[in-house]
């Protein structure tokens, strides 16, 4: 009922009040649904986590691209996207979890569990602003075709997000499973030396995506849209980050204070640089913008989780494999911009991932037993060293 006021308050706009309306629910349903993926990862059930995970990505990219695309509705086509995608999900999966687990409550679990997420809630209201942010700066200071070019070029490039998301319910358990076997905070090299695969072929996916965000822009998209390739390449970058936030330390540690903390500085890196680059820049200013942010955000976090529970990862080769996904991405977008013929840069495409596959056959990373170790979805504890 109040939809009209709170976009006249937010955005000074009333016409937004139906797709703030959809994409306050759709957030509602998928972090419902997140409750869920938590049970699943934590019980081990990593095929089916993932899968859950996949297809309701993979819906929303797919009907945002309808929307926005062929039915050219608009930046409402992204929130009906989101709306329809988690709401589908949400009610199949809590049919599936009526059917195959009783109900029950257990207050003293229940106490536990509040006393360490309460510290959490403030920063999931942060969160939710900031996954809408970028995208509403730029509608007020460039345009909302902006903002829509700005979103399809988000979803595709979180494709890459989204494979090093599915392999976390992997690894992530493992992880956990492997700080509580040596409950020490000194931690040892060998969950380091566990997570370099994780890590490679995270980076894999987003150079791949990143190579081929020209490609998919042209048969996903109309011509306009290509103004989002440089955009899609610069977040592939940012968002192979975040796997150093994936890792549990902090958690571990039960220091949800300090997870707190460290969200609402991101916040605040996020509204300043964002708001200082897109003025600047246009469109890739906020590619550049969430580039830096996450940047120091996960610097951040990297320097206080090792204070909890330290993790050796083998820094000479993640500098390796995170500085070849640098420049190739980054040269690609410069050969596009030189307009070197397609087909050249086609080649040259094609002999990066030669390259790159190289290096992980060099580091002795791409082995038919971590291949294993990457897609398997067996429920299991016990990891090959």
């Amino acid at each position: 009922f109040y939809k009209g006021y709170l976009a006249a308050w937010i955005v000074q706009n009333k016409i937004y009040g139906l797709m703030m309306l959809f994409t306050f629910v759709g957030l509602t349903m998928k972090t419902n649904c997140n409750y869920y993926l938590s049970f699943l990862k934590n019980i081990g059930n990593a095929k089916l986590n993932v899968s859950i995970t996949v297809v309701t990505s993979l819906l929303s990219v797919i009907l945002n691209i309808y929307f926005v695309s062929i039915l050219k509705i608009g930046p409402l086509g992204l929130a009906l996207g989101l709306l329809i995608s988690n709401a589908i999900i949400f009610i199949t999966v809590t049919i599936y979890f009526i059917i195959r687990i009783k109900f029950s409550l257990n207050p003293s679990l229940l106490i536990s569990s509040l006393k360490l997420s309460l510290p959490l809630v403030p920063t999931n209201f942060v969160s939710i602003v900031m996954k809408q942010f970028d995208k509403y700066i730029i509608s007020v200071i460039t345009s909302v075709g902006g903002a829509g070019i700005y979103a399809i070029s988000q979803r595709i490039s979180g494709l890459s997000f989204l494979f090093m998301t599915a392999i976390q319910k992997v690894y992530g358990p493992i992880v956990y499973h492997r700080m509580f076997n040596k409950n020490t905070k000194d931690g040892d090299k060998e969950i380091g030396q566990y997570l370099t695969p994780f890590a490679y072929f995270s980076v894999a996916a987003a150079l791949f995506v990143s190579l081929f965000s020209e490609e998919a822009l042209i048969i996903i998209a109309p011509p306009e849209y290509l103004k989002g390739l440089s955009v899609i390449n610069i977040l592939c970058i940012s968002l192979t980050f975040g796997f150093f936030t994936k890792q549990p330390q902090i958690m571990y540690a039960g220091k949800t204070v300090i997870l707190s903390v460290l969200t609402f500085i991101n916040f605040i890196f996020t509204v300043i640089l964002l708001y200082l680059f897109v003025n600047q820049f246009g469109l890739i200013g906020a590619a550049i913008g969430y580039l830096l942010v996450s940047i120091i955000y996960n610097a951040l976090y990297v320097w206080q989780g090792q204070k909890y529970y330290r993790i050796d990862y083998e820094w000479l080769k993640l500098m390796v494999i995170y500085g070849m996904l640098i420049f190739m991405s980054i040269s690609i977008l410069i050969l596009h911009t030189w307009e070197i013929a397609y087909i050249n840069r086609l080649i040259i495409k094609f002999i990066y991932l030669g390259i790159f596959m190289g290096l992980g056959m060099y580091f002795k990373i791409i082995t038919k037993s971590n291949l294993l170790l990457i897609f398997r979805t067996k429920k299991t504890v016990t990891v090959q060293s």
